[in-house]
């Protein structure tokens, strides 16, 4: 079977009259053309160019050949002006809930790209820990870490598990030590969640572990505990994908796979279909997945090491 990429290279060469003009029109080296044509000619059996001194001369079947690929360039050139007329002209509003360690440390970041292929989609983020009811209309899309949604009126798509793992500030390992196993834990002062994020896995699991352990501050808030981190009040637990990426803090344990946080994008049923919402929703979900190491918390080693 011919493949089209070489047909565009016997279309070049066709239209260059030489190896090495076509070459530089096609971004590659001479070598390649060269070596593509042999193994097409031998392919099919037969010649498709005459090699003169004055350059390549194509031989009837090689006229043909470039004919047809001039005329499937031009099919794949409207083609691909379509699409992009289609993205450019793509309109809407898509709202977008999430937690609020997420749409800082994940969502917001992304935004950029996506404006840059689909600036007619207005994205409204909603970052809230609270879980808005997306088939009562609250939002179009939802980006969750926890169990499996239930319920109709939702679709949901599984994307890659969030890392959890202990944090401390540099101060304060400097200080007083960062515990670098789960038995050295207990003793230390404990930064805790309250809230609907006080009852998480991963916060319950730093209580269980430290039983004797004081509770040195609360906080309903991820950016305000992490502030209480920075302060050197204690040790948390984070999302790897936060604790990494704060300067101040030390990451004093590998991800404790135990309390890994699976992670979900649920669309309303209802809008699921609408280009601008599926394109959005599709960025979101090709994107992330492209991340599985930072969010799996795949340092090269414990930062308190570093």
């Amino acid at each position: 079977m011919i493949d089209w990429s070489d047909l565009r290279i016997v279309l070049a060469v066709a239209r260059a009259g030489s190896a090495l003009r076509a070459a530089q029109a096609l971004g590659v080296n001479q070598t390649t053309v060269v070596r593509r044509i042999a193994q097409l000619e031998a392919a099919i059996g037969a010649s498709l160019f005459e090699r003169k001194q004055s350059g390549y001369h194509p031989t009837p079947l090689g006229q043909r050949v470039a004919a047809v690929a001039g005329r499937i360039e031009e099919e794949v050139t409207a083609l691909e002006s379509d699409v992009d007329a289609k993205q450019r002209t793509l309109a809407g509003t898509v709202r977008l809930t999430t937690s609020e360690a997420l749409a800082s440390h994940l969502v917001t970041p992304l935004l950029p790209d996506f404006r840059k292929t689909h600036a007619g989609i207005l994205i409204e983020l909603v970052a809230d820990d609270r879980r808005f009811d997306l088939a009562r209309g609250d939002a179009e899309v939802a980006l969750r870490t926890g169990s499996r949604p239930d319920g109709a009126g939702i679709v949901a798509r599984r994307l890659p598990n969030v890392a959890w793992s202990v944090y401390c500030s540099r101060s304060y390992a400097d200080e007083w030590g960062a515990p670098s196993a789960i038995e050295a834990l207990d003793g230390h002062p404990i930064i805790g969640f309250d809230g609907a994020l006080g009852s998480r896995p991963a916060p319950l699991f730093l209580v269980r572990a430290a039983p004797n352990s004081k509770v040195s501050a609360r906080s309903n808030s991820l950016a305000n505990l992490v502030s209480a981190l920075k302060a050197g009040l204690g040790i948390a637990m984070l999302p790897c994908l936060v604790g990494d990426a704060e300067p101040g803090l030390v990451r004093c344990l590998p991800p404790v796979k135990e309390v890994d946080s699976e992670m979900w994008l649920i669309v309303r049923e209802e809008v699921k279909s609408a280009p601008h919402v599926r394109a959005f929703a599709d960025f979101l979900a090709m994107r992330i997945q492209s991340m599985r190491g930072p969010l799996a918390g795949e340092a090269d080693r414990v930062r308190a090491e570093s």
